[in-house]
Order: structure tokens, then C-alpha cells, then sequence
């Protein structure tokens, strides 16, 4: 008969030392590592990245239609700069945006996961774009609280928006990866994130900075940045809150005479990485 043994692992950081300041955020090594990671898994990971892309276009689209009616009403008022445009028009965008970004916010979720398990050494399977569904709706909470809460600060002040969108820029990585409420992981983002802001500002300005300069490259560098910035982020959540693995091992009773190792189907990790493991969180 097979017994088996579980190990839990802490890789990086923990809560306890993010909340204290106690890691370091090493921009050049971080953008480095992150950048390994994307040369590593581009084939694996790109997939879920257009999906990711192809979703949000889709909602944006269909948000701006519901608004407008006639989505050239839009090109239309941006193509003829003589006449101010519409209020409408800027209200519809920013629906739109809105919409988008709470509506994908479990697949971005996903995407946050996979990148986790590059950070920690394991591969991932396109398959893995719906394992951010399993935290839907306080994904889709925290989300939302977070959106209003920047959109409420932008007509105070401008720059507080931004602050508060890199401060709770991993909530959502907390609900997935320490099972926190969407208003505990908010709280906890901004409190670790505050201990080593200008550091973390640094990484994401870099890399925004990347993303925008894709944009105005027609989009095709998005599939180098887009999954640069998932790295970076997943690294900076290893560095910070530390990612916990349970290594499940299987020892065979020397008295069989036969020996299956079967592995569970939802396992945290299946075995240490290397060669072609998967990690399936």
C-alpha cells in the first residue's frame, strides 16, 4: 500500500515581511528574471495572453455599441478635431473601459496564476486561462471596489488614481493565492506596497512605458510586453508575499509487489520542477 506525506514550501517572502518592509524589490534583477521567464514560456503563455486581448476587445466593443449605437459615431467625432466632442462620448469610453476590466478580471486572474507558476519554476497549459474562475466574484469585488475608489480619487486628485492603482495592484493575486477577501486583500496590497513604492513604481513605470510604446508600434511588441509585465508583476507578489507550494510525494510499500504512482487531480504542485512538469494550481 502507498502512503503519502505533504510538505508545504514558502518561496520568497511571506505576509508577515511584506507588511513590514522586510524584502527587497531589485529593479535590474527583476526586469531580468522577468524577462527569462518570457523568453522561457512565450509559446506556452502568448496563447493566453491574445485570449485575454481578444475578450477585453470584445467587451470594449460591445460596451461602446450599447452606448452609441453606431461605433462610427466615435471615430467620427475624433476624426473631425474642429468641433469639441460630446460628453457622451467620453462617458461611453469610460463605461466601456470599466466594463472590460471588471468583466475579464477572473481571466486576468488566470493569467496572474500562470505567471505565479513561472516564478516558481513549474509550466503551464493554455487550459489554465479558467483557473482564475474559481475566485469570480471576490475577484470581480475587489475589482470593482478598486476601480471606484480610483475613479472617485481622479476628481480630487489626478495623481491619487494612479497611486491607488499601483498600491492594490495585488489584491487579486492575494484572494487567488492566500484565499484573502477582496477587502482584506485590498488592505494588505496597500500596506505592503507602501513599504517599497518608489521602487515598485519604478518597475511598473518601466514596463507601462514598454506596453505604450508597443501600442504606438501598431500593438506587435504586445506580445513581448504583455506577458513582461505578468513576470514582473508575479515576481514582485514572490518577493513580497511569498507564493506557498504543497509538494504532495508518494512512497510505495516495499512489501507490494506492484507500484502505481497516481497523481491527484487538483493538486497545489505535483513535483518539483524541471524538465516538462506542469504546474497545476
Amino acid at each position: 500500500m502507498d502512503t503519502q506525506s505533504t510538505n508545504k514550501i514558502n518561496v520568497g517572502g511571506s505576509i508577515d515581511r511584506a507588511l513590514n518592509g522586510k524584502y527587497s524589490l531589485k529593479v535590474g534583477d527583476i526586469l531580468s528574471e522577468a524577462w527569462k521567464l518570457t523568453l522561457q514560456h512565450f509559446a506556452r503563455f502568448t496563447p493566453a495572453i491574445l485570449l485575454l486581448m481578444l475578450l477585453q476587445l470584445s467587451i470594449f466593443y460591445a460596451a461602446l455599441k450599447l452606448q452609441l449605437g453606431d461605433i462610427w459615431v466615435l471615430i467620427d467625432a475624433f476624426a473631425n478635431m474642429d468641433s469639441p466632442v460630446d460628453e457622451s462620448i467620453f462617458q461611453a469610453i469610460f463605461m466601456a473601459n470599466f466594463s472590460y476590466e471588471v468583466i475579464s478580471a477572473p481571466i486576468f486572474a488566470s493569467l496572474c496564476m500562470m505567471a505565479m507558476s513561472h516564478a516558481t519554476g513549474f509550466n503551464t497549459k493554455l487550459s489554465h486561462i479558467t483557473k482564475g474562475l474559481a475566485f469570480t466574484v471576490p475577484v470581480i469585488l475587489a475589482t470593482l471596489a478598486s476601480l471606484i475608489l480610483q475613479a472617485s480619487s481622479s476628481n480630487l486628485v489626478p495623481m491619487l488614481s494612479i497611486y491607488l492603482s499601483l498600491v492594490f495592484s495585488h489584491s487579486v493575486l492575494l484572494i487567488c493565492e492566500k484565499r484573502m477577501s477582496p477587502m482584506r486583500s485590498l488592505w494588505y496590497s496597500l500596506r505592503a506596497c507602501n513599504r517599497k513604492i518608489l521602487p515598485l513604481a519604478a518597475l511598473y513605470s518601466i514596463v507601462v512605458t514598454f506596453v505604450f510604446l508597443s501600442i504606438a508600434l501598431y500593438g506587435i511588441g504586445l506580445v513581448i510586453t504583455l506577458p513582461l509585465y505578468f513576470h514582473v508583476k508575479a515576481i514582485i507578489y514572490r518577493e513580497m508575499f511569498g507564493i506557498t507550494l504543497t509538494v504532495v510525494a508518494t512512497k510505495a510499500d516495499p512489501s507490494s509487489t506492484t507500484h502505481t504512482e497516481s497523481q491527484p487531480s487538483e493538486p497545489d504542485v505535483q513535483k518539483p520542477s524541471g524538465g516538462n512538469d506542469t504546474f497545476d494550481a
